[in-house]
């Protein structure tokens, strides 16, 4: 855990020099806040590293911690400043790594841009955007973010807004996207006590009300019956005074519970397994998180969060034994 000084140098050392990933990813599960530091005497932070050295795998599954808060292209400290984006292009050559790490950061910088006009309601700005591209802008999102732009509108109760970009031959909403934590356009619209906004949305998309209504069965069920063991690791992470929610990392955001069997997809995100397996068997090739195309479907396992899970459930049967 990157919580004090001495260990967030040996974790800056290990990503400067490019080794030991896993310890660097599980340090920033728990401090993610460290990513974009820049020490003292240094020029690049620990993400600045990750791309330099076109660390692809290693920048992803960072990238798609829980309730990571950092500006995608952040400065270097050196003269010239440089962002994530312009190291990346100037390595570009270097590897076939380093080729699809800039690839994938100036999707990113571009979804980044499209979805920052969006919380902001600057909706002029999104459409000229989609009328300038054939990526499919309006149904994705980078993977750090908690809103796709229909969540964005429905925040705002901006319905005028989202019925002329219905009516704009280039964007198609896909009304059953979901938000980081797993809400629909209409729950967030409800939340944000727009009703009439949340039942119209629900009027054009009739699944979209299944989904709010299966949301709320499975939330009444959670209050109702819960796992002793479950609820003993669940209060164990919630006790852990730090920046990140620990429970959000250790929870399938597929399934809403504990990990048993963390895996990681090529979108970054950890999932269980036989959910994300259960999504691509159903011929789904795109992230459930991000709605971005999938470059394989190859399954990794977590080490780092089964190992963690592991000890805590450990820790329960040992408190239970005695």
């Amino acid at each position: 855990m990157a919580t004090n000084q001495s260990e967030f140098a040996e974790i800056y050392q290990y990503a400067k020099k490019n080794v030991n990933p896993d310890l660097i990813y599980g340090s920033l599960i728990y401090n993610s806040n460290v990513l974009t530091t820049i020490p003292p005497n240094e020029t690049l932070s620990i993400l600045h590293h990750i791309v330099s050295h076109g660390n692809l795998d290693l920048f992803s599954s960072v990238i798609a911690i829980p309730n990571l808060r950092f500006i995608l292209l952040t400065k270097s400290a050196g003269k010239p400043s440089k962002d994530i984006l312009e190291i990346s292009h100037e390595n570009i050559k270097k590897s076939q790594q380093h080729k699809m790490i800039y690839k994938r950061i100036k999707e990113l910088n571009e979804l980044d841009k499209f979805v920052e006009y969006a919380k902001h309601n600057q909706t002029d700005q999104c459409k000229q955007m989609l009328i300038q591209t054939d990526i499919d802008l309006a149904n994705m999102k980078p993977p750090y973010r908690k809103y796709y732009l229909i969540h964005h509108l429905a925040y705002a109760n901006n319905r005028r807004e989202f019925d002329e970009l219905r009516n704009l031959g280039t964007c198609h909403f896909n009304m059953l996207l979901l938000t980081s934590d797993n809400k629909t356009a209409a729950e967030v619209a409800f939340e944000n006590h727009h009703k009439d906004f949340g039942n119209y949305l629900e009027s054009l998309s009739p699944e979209m009300k299944k989904i709010r209504e299966k949301h709320q069965a499975i939330q009444q069920s959670l209050i109702i019956a819960q796992q002793e063991e479950e609820k003993y690791v669940e209060q164990q992470l919630q006790s852990i005074q730090l920046p990140n929610n620990m429970l959000s990392c250790f929870t399938c955001p597929l399934t809403k519970e504990l990990f048993i069997d963390p895996v990681v997809c090529a979108d970054g995100f950890t999932y269980e397994r036989a959910a994300i397996q259960q999504w691509l068997n159903g011929g789904q090739t795109r992230s459930p998180m991000t709605n971005m195309e999938l470059s394989n479907t190859n399954l990794v396992p977590n080490l780092v969060l089964k190992s963690a899970l592991d000890e805590l459930r450990e820790k329960e049967h040992q408190v239970s034994y005695l």
